[in-house]
């Protein structure tokens, strides 16, 4: 199912679905039809849900790492054929192995492949069984919809948790003005409220649009009712609503 709000500027997409849990395969197949319907009409950048492949409420290591893939993984490489296809850019979430480690990762991948990846900085819930929180650089990338950006989750506070022994108040993920685009990669639960005003004010503090991918379903004792949107700088906000939990590209158009 796909909606897009008619404009001159740059279509983008957001897909929500449910993965089913620790099925790498099968989440692969519903996560590239559903991008490949994105694609096909018209969106440049399209965003899938934090660990998407996998599924979120990973209790274990070993869990974890029966789903890992390093970031040229062969998750990542299935995605190039639809980005080579359609000049677009595909965002997705997934299980990193790097040096010995699992992250809470997410690769951007467009037309020539794997163009950025980034790791999860602040660890929430389940997190904490089984990835490591990362110190990396958010990511920069250029694509035909502007400068985009990726964060992932709690990450939407923009800075690292007060907790973190190099937390600054004044440190921040992505400065106001240095993307046009970010994609917000969450598995936001059923108890907030959608659209999330942290979500509304993340767009208001970068003057960005932001593309809120958020998964359905249920895991264990976790639940997630969806409620993907595309926020614009102009704070509209475009999106099917929290009541639509069924798997879905969310497209909209964004101001570059």
């Amino acid at each position: 199912m796909f909606t897009s709000f008619v404009s001159d500027n740059s279509i983008v997409a957001a897909v929500q679905f449910a993965p089913v849990f620790l099925d790498v395969q099968k989440n692969l197949a519903t996560a590239l039809q559903l991008c490949f319907e994105a694609a096909a009409k018209g969106a440049r950048v399209i965003a899938l849900p934090e660990l998407c492949t996998s599924g979120y409420n990973l209790r274990s290591l070993a869990e974890a790492a029966s789903c890992a893939q390093e970031k040229h993984g062969y998750q990542t490489e299935a995605f190039t054929a639809i980005t080579q296809k359609f000049g677009c850019h595909v965002v997705f979430g997934y299980v990193e192995l790097c040096e010995g480690n699992l992250y809470n990762s997410a690769a951007v991948v467009g037309p020539c492949g794997l163009e950025a990846n980034t790791q999860k900085h602040n660890l929430w819930g389940p997190d904490h069984l089984w990835a490591k929180a990362s110190e990396v650089t958010s990511p920069v990338v250029l694509t035909p919809a502007g400068r985009v950006g990726v964060l992932i989750c709690r990450d939407a506070m923009n800075n690292y948790r007060e907790s973190y022994k190099f937390h600054k108040n004044e440190q921040r993920f992505y400065r106001r003005g240095s993307v046009d685009t970010l994609c917000l990669l969450t598995n936001w639960g059923e108890s907030y409220g959608f659209p999330d005003s942290s979500w509304v004010e993340l767009a208001e503090e970068l003057n960005a649009n932001v593309i809120v991918s958020n998964r359905t379903g249920q895991e264990r004792d976790l639940k997630w009712k969806g409620g993907s949107a595309i926020i614009s700088r102009d704070l509209s906000v475009q999106t099917f609503g929290s009541s639509f939990t069924e798997a879905a590209v969310v497209g909209g158009v964004v101001l570059l």
